[in-house]
């Protein structure tokens, strides 16, 4: 697959997860304009030898990671997405980094894709993913910019949101539309629901 542009990152936190039934997400919020995304599935990589030789293999995923470099997440999306705590009046509100885990939520984006001259729009949902900020780097303005965008990890968990009991990881729709492959995302992060 060629693809040339990824797109409109969002995050709903999980609002109830009971095995084996869909995911209730609370309300999402976009988390920033995306400059890249990166995910590594980890895979059961034990092969089984018998007579000498390999004989069965397993593949399955069994997790991963997600690495987000956004251009901005303003406080309110860190909030949702990183458990910042949120304290004072409008206008002077003060966003505290505390010990408490971030909450585990889907995550949802778009990727550009070019085939034989045709564009089209890939939406993902990861079902169970859990963000955080773990580094953050500055530096001062010289003769010239050098621009400082954040980097959200994560890591991607299994879920069980369906009644044939098997882990899931991600989802994916293909479109035609831009619109379409945004409102699918929207609908699967409660946004504007």
């Amino acid at each position: 697959m060629a693809f040339v542009g990824l797109k409109y990152c969002v995050f709903a936190p999980i609002k109830t997860e009971t095995p084996f039934t869909p995911i209730v997400y609370d309300t999402g919020v976009v988390l920033g304009r995306m400059i890249g995304a990166n995910i590594t599935f980890n895979r059961n990589s034990e092969p089984l030898y018998a007579d000498d030789g390999m004989a069965e293999s397993d593949n399955s995923i069994t997790g991963g990671t997600i690495s987000l470099n956004l251009d901005d997440v303003e406080e309110e999306a860190q909030v949702t997405a990183f458990g910042l705590l949120k304290s004072g009046e409008p206008g002077s509100e003060v966003y505290s980094e505390v010990g408490d885990p971030a909450p585990y939520g889907g995550i949802g984006y778009v990727r550009v894709r070019m085939l034989r001259g045709v564009t089209s729009y890939v939406a993902y949902w990861l079902h169970k993913v859990q963000l955080a900020v773990n580094t953050d780097n500055a530096s001062t303005k010289g003769q010239s910019i050098t621009w400082q965008t954040p980097t959200a990890d994560g890591t991607i968990l299994a879920a069980y949101p369906n009644a044939d009991k098997k882990a899931y990881y991600r989802d994916r729709a293909v479109f035609d539309t831009e619109a379409e492959a945004y409102a699918w995302v929207d609908e699967k992060a409660g946004i504007g629901a």
